[in-house]
């Protein structure tokens, strides 16, 4: 599995880059706007220096003087996500075509990827509303073993007093959570490969994912392969970056550099681990097929 991952990145680079850039023109529409709302709420502001700065107090007054600049901030953020949602299924698909089939050549790969991505669209698109009852047994998790500990957080006088009840209290849902992102991804893997062949059935499809992974451990572990690696990534960001104030315009095309260099090695990540799902998605049983009984003519 994590063979297949390294050799889908090495052998569609490109492919890799041209969503890779799919993605960065959505966040530099979403950077563009979010930096047009400040410069409109702030930019008159003084204290808006200090706030970035460090200032508590000036940011906390920036946040009582531009309430409606952060709404539409927000706004616009949500939207962005919205829109990279909604693509992202035809991504995720053409994505997955191209694994599966592996075609030759970059206009076979653009043709595969193409119809691969407008074949399972809409099958992506009802399998996100098979996983919502999932997320809401996610919320109602976090929040009954929010309640059991909110006691020990409200009354944590250090940081590691707070971490404990707090890595109590949000744990469960996560571990939750891992679980039904692998076994969306799985089922998406099922809907890729079968969707040429017939028809699986969405909701289907996703009960029989559930006790796949169920009977399958090394999904999980293999999924957790791609979380740490994603965390490595972002905890090395982190450290490169702690300490290093990025002033002016060299700071800014630099940050920005740095971020979008972060992004691709995260989306590499994210396509060995779909590579390896799909290697191991062969191994399946393909699922029995809805036979539709017609009436006899005769009589």
């Amino acid at each position: 599995m994590i063979g297949a991952g390294s050799r889908a990145i090495s052998r569609y680079t490109g492919t890799l880059l041209a969503v890779f850039v799919a993605q960065s023109i959505i966040s530099v529409a979403c950077m563009f706007a979010v930096a047009l709302v400040f410069s409109q709420a702030f930019s008159h502001l003084p204290m808006f220096d200090e706030a970035i700065d460090g200032d508590l107090v000036a940011l906390l007054y920036c946040v009582r003087y531009g309430q409606p600049g952060l709404v539409a901030i927000a706004g616009i953020v949500f939207g962005a996500i919205v829109v990279w949602q909604l693509a992202s299924w035809f991504l995720v698909g053409g994505l997955g075509g191209v694994l599966a089939q592996r075609p030759e050549g970059r206009g076979d790969t653009a043709r595969c990827f193409g119809a691969s991505g407008a074949t399972t669209y809409l099958a992506y698109a009802r399998l996100a509303l098979c996983s919502l009852p999932g997320w809401i047994v996610v919320l109602f998790v976090l929040g009954a073993c929010t309640s059991l500990c909110a006691g020990r957080i409200e009354h944590a006088l250090t940081v590691p007093e707070l971490l404990g009840p707090l890595a109590l209290a949000t744990l469960p849902a996560l571990l939750l959570l891992y679980f039904l992102w692998t076994v969306a991804d799985y089922a998406r893997v099922e809907l890729t490969l079968r969707s040429e062949t017939h028809d699986p059935g969405v909701v289907a499809t996703y009960l029989r994912t559930i006790g796949y992974v169920l009977r399958r451990p090394v999904t999980l572990v293999h999924g957790a392969i791609g979380w740490l690696v994603f965390a490595l990534v972002s905890v090395a960001y982190a450290y490169l970056s702690l300490g290093h104030p990025m002033y002016g315009a060299e700071g800014a095309v630099t940050l920005f550099v740095a971020r979008q260099g972060v992004s691709l090695l995260r989306m590499a990540t994210r396509l060995g681990i779909l590579a390896g799902q799909i290697e191991l998605g062969r191994t399946r049983p393909v699922p029995p097929r809805r036979v539709e009984l017609k009436p006899d003519p005769k009589t």
